[in-house]
């Protein structure tokens, strides 16, 4: 693809009305519960369900939009070894809808940030890794400012020379503002 191709599509994206099945306004929060799976078990961790969430503040002008918010995910859990691992992550997600019909809109979605891990019994360091991960996502216009969200998303922790792979699905509730 030549530059100017993709200057004239990044244009054309930032220039399009707003899809149906998003938000009609500019700004939304939204607040999702997800199921966490690892790619890889670690040994000696068992393989219970996993739970998260998230919240964030959108800003949708187009087809494209932008989110900023707060991601806490429980990753690890070991009766026998008396600790659970949780994932604090700080991110921004951009989200373009590749498909859109009535009520409904399906998206491609980014996500990047800065994440922790925090442990019960403390047992994690408090160094800040980058996350970064991507997925796709269904949004259902409801009555007035109210949108459903569902996706699925895979997403990676990068630590030193380690990397940490997890799948998460997500249903949410978006509210615009």
């Amino acid at each position: 693809m030549t530059p100017r191709v993709a200057v004239v599509l990044i244009l054309l994206v930032l220039i399009v009305r707003p899809a149906a099945g998003q938000s009609r306004q500019y700004f939304s929060v939204q607040g999702s519960g997800a199921l966490i799976l690892p790619a890889e078990e670690p040994v000696g961790f068992q393989s219970d369900v996993r739970l998260g969430y998230d919240v964030q503040v959108r800003y949708t002008p187009s087809r494209f939009s932008v989110g900023i918010g707060y991601q806490r995910s429980t990753i690890l859990t070991s009766a026998d070894l008396d600790v659970s691992a949780a994932l604090e992550v700080a991110f921004i997600e951009p989200r373009y809808v590749f498909w859109a019909s009535g009520p409904a809109a399906a998206y491609l979605a980014g996500r990047a940030g800065a994440g922790r891990y925090v442990c019960d019994p403390d047992r994690c360091s408090d160094a800040t890794n980058a996350v970064a991960g991507g997925g796709l996502g269904l949004l259902l216009k409801l009555g007035g400012p109210f949108a459903i969200d569902m996706g699925g998303q895979y997403f990676a922790v990068f630590e030193k020379d380690v990397r940490s792979d997890y799948f998460t699905v997500r249903l949410g509730l978006g509210v615009g503002l």
